[in-house]
This record gives structure tokens, sequence and C-alpha cells, in this order.
């Protein structure tokens, strides 16, 4: 049996709750402080008539008009479910969630490091303990293989933001080498 399309039983609890929901709310107040910061950029008499902000905007607006039709299609599709079946699917969407939390934070707690020590370190072997500290969380065992991967993707990273694109890179305890 079809449950009605009437939004009086969906929106009274926490029935439509699901972690699309969850992330279509959250992009769109992404793209809506990326709008606002993207309005912030001043524009040079100099710009073309497209402007330093332009491009940021068009990104903000995607942002937000993907977030509220991520949004939108949850609800849909869980208006469409029974209410036997909704409930089967929001106990099930939302297991084991206070894990997948925990290893995203610990993967900002990785970045938030990079960010601390890259100006010390420097960029390369910053990037090169970033991989290797990533890969040993996501379950790799640490290794000679793992180190020459580590070693080999900050080289890669480097030789592609430093030589090639000319992007100047935190150089650190290499500052007195020259690089």
């Amino acid at each position: 049996m079809r449950a009605q399309l009437s939004a009086a039983p969906y929106f009274g609890g926490n029935e439509m709750i699901t972690r699309n929901v969850v992330g279509g709310a959250i992009a769109t107040l992404v793209g809506l402080i990326y709008i606002y910061f993207a309005m912030q950029i001043r524009v040079s008499a100099l710009s073309d008539s497209f402007g330093p902000r332009g491009l940021p905007i068009v990104y903000g607006i995607l942002i937000s008009g993907l977030g509220v039709l991520l949004v939108l299609q949850s609800i849909f599709e869980l208006a469409r479910k029974s209410q036997e079946e909704r409930k089967s699917f929001l106990e099930e969407e939302w297991k084991g969630t206070g894990f997948r939390m925990a290893r995203a934070a610990g993967l900002l707690a990785i970045a938030v490091l990079f960010l601390l020590v890259v100006n010390y370190l420097g960029y390369a072997v910053s990037i090169a303990l970033v991989i290797a500290a990533v890969s040993i969380y996501m379950g790799a065992a640490p290794s000679i293989r793992l180190f020459l991967i580590a070693v080999g993707g900050a080289t890669l990273m480097w030789l592609i933001f430093v030589w090639l694109l000319g992007v100047r890179m935190p150089t650190g305890i290499f500052a007195s080498l020259g690089f």
C-alpha cells in the first residue's frame, strides 16, 4: 500500500531526516556562505564583464542548487514509501553513523595537523606525512612500499605545483637549501 503524498504525516517528527537531507542542507548552507564571501571580492576597474567574483558566485549557486535538489529528491523518495518501508529504511540509514563520523573526524584531524606543520616542515615533507598518515589511518600497514608511495606522491605533487604550475609552496626546513 502506498502512502499519501500529503505533507502532514511527514514533517511532524524526524521521519524525513535522512543522511541525504542532512547532507543536502549542509551543502545548501555551504553554497550560500560561499556566495556571501564571493560577493565580498573586490571588483577592479580593469576586470572583465564577468569579474573576479563571477565564477565563485556560480560555484556557490551550483552547490546550493544541488543541495536543494538532494533534499527534495530524498523527501520525495521517502514520501513514496509506506510507513513500514520508511521506518525500516530510516533504521538502516542511520546505523553506524557515529563510527562514520568518528572516522571523518580522524581525517579532519590529519588535515588540521597538516595545516599546522606545513610552514615548519615544508610542503614536500608535510604532504608525504599526510599520504602516509591517511594510508595508515585507512588500514594500510606501515612498510617500505608505503614509504616509497608517500615520498613518490609528495615528489609528484611538488613537481606539479612548484615546477609545472609555478605555485610557491612553504619550504620549511628546506629553505636554507634554496628550494
